[in-house]
């Protein structure tokens, strides 16, 4: 644990006053600490340093959650999404500049070149989405508000030993790289302005206890209807805090869409704030509106929008659910296109509903309608094309001196430039289970996309030396690293309660 000093020292400094580059180390327990990280050395122990330290200090990481490296934000971001997917969940970012019957070769910014084999490739994704990430997160608090009917500017900050009261609004916690949600109470909004464009991806992980009741807005401009006597020119507007309800949507964020979710159902809403500060509130007609989601659990939500022509797709988990269309040229008279702005948010709707909300990737999107998870099959090869349309299902066989790669289809035998393809899915009779991952094994995290597992051998701050349970040896710069997670909790219902 912590060489010859007191514990009390090391804690007594107030983690807000910390530099906002500074590192943060969280414990299992739910302490955290600000400082420096020094590296990994052996017998994995990390060596951390702070400016009220003398000497630099160790943990072992058998007790440690994670570290948030710089503030969140990589000192050199990787310049490129492609990456291809290990059997043991690992997603490396590079670009695959060799493949055949056996081996993928891939040319990375992070690890140099690494050698793949084959029968650990589930996927590989030379240009997922089509486009670039826009936010990626949450590492920092940066760029989020809270908003609340009661307050529809923003809750004010709070005050030091603040307590929550009956007539107070409840907040979001951040806490390492989530935001929490536990009450009291339901209705306070966690908003972000923008990310969202023409053409978007929103994909979040979202856990959940008890039943699940929270609503997503998309492609939202947050427009206020004001805080005068009247809403929607004859409504008052509630003074006090009033309890969460779904006519109150267009108040938090304004022209947007509002997808609502339940643990085995959903419904999407328009909301629309009129140019004298009017609201509206009105449902979109699904057509297919199930989920089937438990009381308690998690899962990947992702929604496409394409602002242009009006569809919007919903993947739950990379399985496809639903999709509609709004405004585009086939829409009905009079429907427009109600999402006016690039901002999104989340409310939480029901009493007694703890949400957690991690991995919040916000990307430009090819207008593909489906994915190449949605698609997988037992013993055939998927391949989506870049240009959001195409697919084929076959056996990749190898990629040509030329760059291209060559498939073997039903219809004969195809070659695809690389940068035509957006992914492909691996016959999953032919992907091998991985090996197990090493004892004290770590997870680099990298922006904007990408993760690479492995028992830390050595290292310092910029080059860590992993053994990673399919590559073997790899030695990884941790200049473009977010996160190093050393113990990152596998339950449904871990240790929220260490989180407030």
């Amino acid at each position: 644990m912590i060489r010859s000093i007191a514990v009390a020292a090391l804690f007594s400094s107030v983690l807000h006053a910390a530099p906002e580059s500074a590192d943060l180390l969280r414990f299992s327990n739910g302490d955290q600490l600000h400082g420096s990280f020094l590296g990994i050395g052996a017998g994995s122990q990390v060596r951390w340093k702070r400016d009220d330290l003398a000497d630099a200090v160790e943990f072992k990481t058998g007790g440690l959650r994670h570290i948030v490296l710089n503030g969140g934000r990589p000192t050199q971001s990787l310049g490129g999404l492609s990456h291809v997917g290990l059997s043991n969940g690992d997603r490396i970012p590079g670009t695959v500049t060799a493949l055949d019957e056996e081996t993928l070769t891939l040319d990375t910014g992070c690890a140099g070149v690494l050698r793949v084999p084959r029968k650990h490739l589930p996927f590989l994704a030379p240009n997922p989405l089509g486009g670039r990430v826009h936010y990626h997160g949450p590492f920092t608090e940066d760029g989020w508000k809270m908003a609340h009917t009661a307050f529809p500017e923003g809750l004010p900050a709070p005050q030091p030993d603040e307590k929550s009261d009956a007539g107070s609004p409840g907040r979001w916690e951040f806490s390492g790289s989530a935001w929490y949600w536990k009450g009291p109470g339901a209705g306070t909004a966690l908003l972000r302005a923008d990310g969202m464009t023409e053409r978007s991806v929103l994909r979040f992980t979202l856990a959940w206890k008890s039943r699940l009741n929270i609503a997503v807005a998309f492609h939202a401009d947050l427009a206020s209807p004001g805080t005068g006597d009247k809403e929607g020119g004859d409504k008052p507007v509630r003074k006090g805090v009033p309890a969460a309800d779904s006519s109150d949507l267009p108040r938090l964020f304004g022209n947007s869409y509002v997808l609502q979710m339940y643990s085995s159902y959903l419904m999407l809403y328009r909301t629309t704030v009129d140019a004298e500060g009017g609201t509206n509130l009105e449902r979109v007609q699904l057509n297919n509106n199930n989920l089937r989601l438990g009381e308690t659990g998690r899962a990947a939500v992702e929604i496409r929008s394409n602002r242009s022509n009006g569809n919007i797709s919903l993947f739950i988990n990379d399985e496809f659910v639903s999709q509609w269309s709004e405004g585009g040229p086939n829409a009905r008279e009079g429907v427009t296109f109600a999402g006016k702005g690039g901002g999104f948010g989340f409310v939480v709707q029901g009493d007694e509903s703890p949400v957690r909300l991690s991995d919040i990737v916000v990307s430009e999107w090819n207008g593909m309608p489906d994915s190449a998870r949605s698609l997988e099959v037992e013993d055939q090869d998927v391949v989506l094309m870049a240009n959001g349309t195409d697919r084929f299902a076959g056996k990749i066989l190898r990629m040509e001196s030329d760059g291209r790669l060559s498939f073997e289809g039903r219809h004969g035998r195809f070659h695809f430039p690389l940068s035509d393809v957006a992914e492909i899915r691996f016959a999953r009779s032919r992907v091998s289970p991985a090996p197990e991952d090493p004892v004290d094994s770590l997870t680099l995290r990298m922006d904007p996309i990408g993760s690479i597992s492995g028992r830390p051998v050595a290292g310092d701050r910029t080059r860590l030396n992993l053994q990673n349970p399919v590559l073997g040896a790899v030695q990884v710069s941790t200049a473009a690293a977010v996160m190093i997670e050393f113990n990152p909790s596998n339950q449904i219902i871990d240790d929220w309660d260490a989180d407030f």
